[in-house]
């Protein structure tokens, strides 16, 4: 596999009362016969993969259908991308990461978050296996390449607050546009913070051998992927809303217990998948629908404490322009 096949995907930044919400999924709608489908736009944060695949095999499967609904999916270039999207009504609904969808609100786009579907963020620590770094602590006298234009940032900022490291004892370059997996692999930095879920996987299926530091096991704590919408959209039609949700979540949860065979509706969709790859990429991504350290909440559940967890990592960088209650993140559907 080449070296700019697993180099990595991240959108640029553009300019203890916890009530689970949707946890429970209601009854599936029955569509009358002959009725008339909703056509529904939908972005994806990226060129489609495995952890889209849900979405290919929920239309495959008619789980969308018998909602009532005619799913448009749509590929991304960024989750900041689609949060802009879907914030100025271009598209009806996305999927985005926590951070994308945290700063994008920070910044007034009228989005709203319909599920949690990554109840962990997959944004890891990554070395090479030859540097030793096992511990947040030998990463002194060490090389690390973050991009300060990406959410990633916060995710450095937020481990080094949470491991209680001296940054004036690592060595930090900002990587700026540049590719962070290409870098690591050259060797010309020592360690990055990229996904566990994609890149992780990609470097490790071409032989690379790696040490990973997971940021949750050291206090770094954020939601992932994010089921959303337009704002405007979501409260003038909850209705809608809550029918994209529950196929949506249907279509995950399906995927869990089956995912040769959406990783198939996937390859079908988009003839140039890697079947192995991506298939190998779920034993990354089924472990993150739960929370860290153990325990089971409804799948798609998401809470203000979550949220404000979350808020509480990229305010680690800055990131959020106009702070705001992470109440207000929350779609309410009756």
């Amino acid at each position: 596999m080449a070296i700019d096949s697993i180099i990595g995907r991240r959108g640029l930044l553009v300019g203890t009362a916890a009530v689970a919400l949707g946890g429970v999924v209601a009854p599936r709608r029955v569509l009358a016969q002959g009725a008339a489908l909703r056509p529904v736009s939908f972005r994806l944060n990226y060129v489609a993969n495995a952890e889209h695949a849900p979405y290919y095999l929920g239309v495959k499967k008619g789980f969308y259908r018998e909602e009532g609904i005619d799913l448009r999916i749509t590929p991304g270039i960024g989750s900041n991308d689609t949060v802009r999207l879907v914030g100025a009504g271009n598209e009806m609904f996305g999927v985005a990461v926590s951070d994308s969808v945290a700063t994008g609100r920070g910044r007034g786009v009228p989005v709203t978050s319909l599920a949690v579907l990554l109840q962990q963020s997959p944004n890891v620590l990554v070395s090479l296996e030859q540097t030793n770094i096992r511990t947040p602590q030998d990463l002194y006298g060490k090389h690390v390449g973050v991009s300060s234009r990406s959410t990633v940032f916060a995710f450095w900022k937020a481990f080094v607050r949470a491991a209680n490291l001296d940054e004036s004892r690592i060595r930090f370059t900002d990587l700026g546009a540049t590719a962070s997996t290409g870098v690591l692999i050259a060797r010309t930095i020592d360690a990055t913070i990229t996904l566990a879920t994609n890149e992780v996987v990609a470097m490790r299926n071409n032989g690379i051998k790696l040490n990973i530091i997971d940021l949750g096991a050291h206090g770094v704590h954020a939601y992932g992927q994010v089921l959303f919408g337009n704002q405007r959209i979501v409260e003038t039609d909850r209705d809608l809303a809550a029918r994209m949700r529950r196929a949506t979540l249907r279509s995950w949860e399906y995927t869990i217990g089956n995912v040769p065979e959406a990783i198939a509706a996937l390859k079908e969709a988009v003839p140039a998948t890697d079947v192995k790859t991506e298939i190998d990429k779920w034993t990354e991504i089924i472990p993150r629908t739960r929370p860290l350290g153990g325990g089971s909440v409804p799948f798609g559940s998401q809470t203000v404490e979550g949220w404000q967890r979350t808020l509480q990592t990229f305010n680690a960088a800055n990131l959020i322009e106009r702070q705001f209650q992470p109440s207000e993140i929350i779609a309410n559907l009756g």
